[in-house]
C-alpha cells in the first residue's frame, strides 16, 4: 500500500509541472534569437515585449495561441512584421486579442506559430 502511495506522489509530482500557467517571459520554441517578455492579456488587448538577444539584426513575425486544457485553443494574437536591431526590443502594446481575455489569462501554455525568422 505504502509503495502505492508512493507511487502516485512521484506521478503527481511530475503531472502538475506540467500544467503549469504560461510564463510572462521566456524563449519562443525555434526562435532563437528572440524571446520574451512582459506578456499580460489585458480588457484592451495583450502587451507584450520581444528582445533580441543575438548580434545580428532579426526581421520576426509570428502569431500566438493560448492552449488551454485538453490542447483547446483558448485564444490568440498576432504579432505583425518587425525588425529588432541586436541587443534591441519590439514593444507591442494592445494587440487584438481573438478569444476570450479570462479564459486566456488562465491558459496552461503558448503556442508559437513563427510567419517569419530572418537574421539580416
Amino acid at each position: 500500500m505504502k509503495r502505492i502511495i508512493a507511487a502516485l506522489l512521484v506521478v503527481l509530482c511530475f503531472a502538475s509541472s506540467s500544467f503549469a500557467a504560461f510564463s510572462k517571459k521566456g524563449y519562443i520554441p525555434e526562435g532563437d534569437p528572440i524571446k520574451y517578455s512582459g506578456l499580460k492579456v489585458t480588457e484592451n488587448g495583450v502587451n507584450i515585449v520581444l528582445h533580441n538577444t543575438g548580434d545580428k539584426a532579426v526581421i520576426f513575425n509570428a502569431a500566438v495561441t493560448f492552449i488551454g486544457p485538453r490542447r483547446k485553443e483558448l485564444g490568440d494574437f498576432y504579432i505583425e512584421k518587425t525588425m529588432i536591431e541586436p541587443g534591441g526590443e519590439a514593444v507591442f502594446r494592445n494587440l487584438y486579442l481573438k478569444g476570450d481575455q479570462k479564459l486566456c489569462k488562465s491558459a496552461e501554455s503558448l503556442r508559437w506559430t513563427i510567419y517569419l525568422l530572418e537574421t539580416r
